[in-house]
Formats: structure tokens, sequence, C-alpha cells
């Protein structure tokens, strides 16, 4: 994570403003046991967990697809993503997430 000179100013769900202060690159380690690397991502230190932007993943030419009990996220016609739907969020079925990704990883986004 690089910090940043200015904090970005980031609206959540509820309307409330908050400021990411760093942004980098993030990998995670799916389920089936398969790495993403997500790119310039921000840090946000109010946020306990992480919020995926799907307006970002789209701008790099990754559809999601939602239904009532999930959302798939596919790059191409692969499948690079899965969430499951908790109440009002979908979570990713992830095992880890971890920073300076290794080049190896599977799928960039």
């Amino acid at each position: 994570m690089k910090e940043l000179k200015t904090p970005v100013r980031i609206t959540i769900a509820d309307g409330k403003k908050i400021d990411a202060v760093a942004m980098g690159t993030v990998g995670l380690k799916l389920m089936d046991g398969t790495s993403v690397t997500l790119s310039d991502v921000l840090y946000i230190p109010e946020v306990e967990g992480s919020l995926i932007s799907v307006a970002k993943l789209a701008e790099k030419d990754v559809v999601a697809q939602f239904s009532k009990d999930k959302c798939v996220f596919r790059y191409g016609d692969a499948t690079v993503m899965e969430a499951k739907r908790c109440g009002n969020v979908y979570k990713l079925k992830t095992v880890g997430a971890f920073q300076n990704p290794d080049e190896r990883s599977r799928t960039k986004v």
C-alpha cells in the first residue's frame, strides 16, 4: 500500500462519507485455490472488512451477474470470483487476502 498525498472521499451505502488514505494491490485466495489480484485498491481505516466496487471492476471489463442468492464475477469467459448473499450484502468466498500478491496470480483485475 502506498499512502495517498490527498485522501479520497468515499460515500458508503448508508450515505456516510469516509476517507481512503492509501492505495495498493491486494491478492485474494479463493475457495477453489486460485488467486485473484485486485489493483488500485483503496485502504479505508474506518471500514471493518473489505468492500469491492462493482463499478471499478466493470471499468476493467469484469461482469457482475447478481441473483437472489449469489453474485458471479466473470472476466471474459472465466468465472473469477463468486460471492454469497448474506442479508443485504454479498460476501466473497475467500480463504484469505494478502498485500504484495505473487505475480503468478492467475487472474488480475
